[in-house]
Parts: C-alpha cells; sequence; structure tokens
C-alpha cells in the first residue's frame, strides 16, 4: 500500500512540473512575437532590412515620396535616410517631398553596437506640371560674362521673382507672355557650366538648368538649307523652302539670308507679311539691298505662328539674288 501511493505522488509531482514548464513556455512566447514580431532580445544581433518589395521609383516635385522599413534588432536599431550622400532623415517611415533630380537613396540601419546594413534605391523626382521651366537650346544656354541671352521655349515663368546664376542674382524680364527669359549674366565669374536657379514670390527654388558663362566664341551651330542663285522679283519671290522650312525650325531659330544685288525685300509668310511683326506692305519693313547683304531673323513663337497659318516661307521684294539660306 505504502509503495501504490509512492508511485502515485511521483507521477502527480511530474505532471505538476510539466505544467509549469508549459505555462512558461507560453509567456515567454507571447512576450518575444505576438506584439512585435521583429523584436530579438539582444544588442549584439547583425541588423536586417527586412523588406523584400524595395524598388526604384519616380514622382513628381509635389507628390510626398512615401516608404516604411521594418528592421531587426527593432529596439537596437536606427534607420537613415541619406539623398545623394546627405542624411534628410532619421526613423523607420518617411514621408516628405524631395527636390527634382535623379537622386540615389541610401537607407541605412545600424545598431547601439556600431553594426550596419543598407539598401540604395534611384528616385527620380520630375517637376509639376506648373512649375517654371526653361528652354534647353545650347546656343541660348551660351553667353559671355556681363551680356544678356534670352532664353526661348520656357513655360509658367509668370510666378518668377527671382532668376540667379552660379548663386549670384541676375537682372532678368520675362517675354512673349512668359515663354522667354531674357537675362544677364553676372561679371566675374570664370569660365565654366553655372546652374540656373528659379525662384517664385513664395521662396520656392526651381533648377533652370544649366549655363555655360565664358569669354570663348561660341561654335557655330549653323546649318546651310539652301544654296545657289535665286533671282527675286516682285513677280518671282524665293519659294524653295515654302512647304519644308517649318518642319526645321522652332522658336529661338536663327534665319540667316545672304543676299546680293541693288533692290529691297525681306523674309515672309506665303501671304507676303513679315515673319517677325505680321505686317505687309506698305508696313512689311523690307530691307534695302546695295550689294553683298546677310539678313538675320530671330524667330518667334508669333514667327512660327504666322508660318504656320500663312501657309510657309517665303523670301520677297525685287531686284536681289538669294545665296544661301542658314538656320541655327
Amino acid at each position: 500500500m505504502k509503495q501504490y501511493k509512492g508511485k502515485v505522488l511521483k507521477a502527480m509531482m511530474m505532471l505538476l512540473a510539466v505544467g509549469f514548464a508549459l505555462a512558461g513556455t507560453s509567456t515567454l512566447s507571447s512576450c518575444s512575437s505576438d506584439d512585435e514580431p521583429y523584436f530579438t532580445v539582444s544588442e549584439d544581433d547583425d541588423p536586417r532590412i527586412l523588406n523584400t518589395d524595395l524598388a526604384d521609383s519616380k514622382i513628381d516635385r509635389k507628390t510626398n515620396y512615401k516608404l516604411e522599413i521594418k528592421v531587426t534588432p527593432v529596439h537596437y536599431t536606427t534607420v537613415t535616410w541619406l539623398l545623394d550622400g546627405i542624411q534628410i532623415y532619421e526613423g523607420t517611415t518617411i514621408d516628405q517631398t524631395l527636390p527634382v533630380g535623379n537622386h540615389e537613396l541610401k537607407i541605412v540601419a545600424t545598431t547601439t553596437k556600431g553594426k550596419s546594413t543598407s539598401r540604395t534605391l534611384n528616385v527620380t523626382v520630375t517637376p509639376a506640371a506648373d512649375d517654371p521651366a526653361l528652354g534647353t537650346n545650347a546656343i541660348e544656354l551660351w553667353v559671355a560674362p556681363g551680356a544678356e541671352t534670352t532664353i526661348h521655349k520656357c513655360k509658367n515663368l509668370g510666378t518668377v521673382t527671382k532668376v540667379m546664376v552660379g548663386g549670384k542674382e541676375v537682372a532678368f524680364e520675362v517675354l512673349e507672355e512668359g515663354t522667354a527669359l531674357k537675362l544677364t549674366a553676372p561679371t566675374g565669374l570664370e569660365n565654366g557650366d553655372y546652374d540656373i536657379t528659379l525662384v517664385d514670390g513664395e521662396g520656392n527654388q526651381f533648377s533652370g538648368g544649366i549655363i555655360k558663362v565664358t569669354t570663348e566664341a561660341r561654335p557655330s551651330m549653323e546649318n546651310t538649307i539652301w544654296e545657289g542663285e535665286f533671282a527675286v522679283t516682285w513677280g518671282t519671290p524665293f519659294d524653295a523652302l515654302k512647304d519644308t522650312f517649318l518642319s526645321k525650325v522652332k522658336a529661338g531659330t536663327i534665319l540667316r539670308v545672304y543676299v546680293d544685288g541693288n533692290g529691297q525685300g525681306t523674309a515672309a509668310t506665303a501671304w507676303w507679311n513679315n515673319i517677325l511683326t505680321g505686317k505687309g506692305d506698305p508696313d512689311r519693313g523690307d530691307n534695302m539691298v546695295n550689294g553683298p547683304a546677310t539678313w538675320e531673323f530671330e524667330l518667334t513663337d508669333l514667327s512660327i505662328q504666322l508660318l504656320t497659318e500663312q501657309n510657309g516661307l517665303l523670301l520677297v521684294g525685287d531686284g536681289y539674288t538669294v545665296k544661301k539660306v542658314t538656320i541655327e
């Protein structure tokens, strides 16, 4: 009988021990994983970035860049965000705008023991649809120190209150209903390429591209589109480029006409109106010819409109010979 009671008592004690062990395991499991799935107990662990869907992205300037990073050991790890090598944020979740351009975004996870890991993404930020922007004609973006240049094919310049070149504020004027910008390059700059920065009334800054400020002579980019001899009279205008000229030019293009003779004339539309002013005879503004001469016309948006609506280009007048026509 005593032997039987001893066996029962021993069995009950074993069951109690197993129960306590299971209860302890359940408690530990709840603390470490139920609410904090990335928690580890040791700051000596190597850091890990757990996201599996990190990818390059493209946004516009007014759209916030949003991303959450999951790391372990979560309680001992700091996440920093570097844009082109410069820290812009610290924390696991970023939600902010970024400057326009193509950027390298580096995400670095560092533990309290100095161990780190990182991921690198490419982020392209484009201008917003209503941001000011300048044209990209290389000829117009080449200027001597202290000289003026006019940049065409611009947009949204109505909000611009300040223009800077190489960090220096410059004199400027918005022309042609906000589609052209005339600026004066700073004096005292060494020959080189400089950033153009446009600033609106609220102090927002926008990239205007790169301008070359240099004392070097601008390389010729003049292209011959017709060459020969054509005698212009009132009854026989030059019409060899009437139907093709418009496809070769845009606002900002410089048209040069090389002539010789003794008479008068100008570049006009097929309706015989001046391509710069739209005016016809007697206010067309013909050039007088007395020997070799070169006529130069810098096309504007109005020029393109006139040539489009009035059926192309003619060289009109009387008493001169067209030798060559070029564009730049």
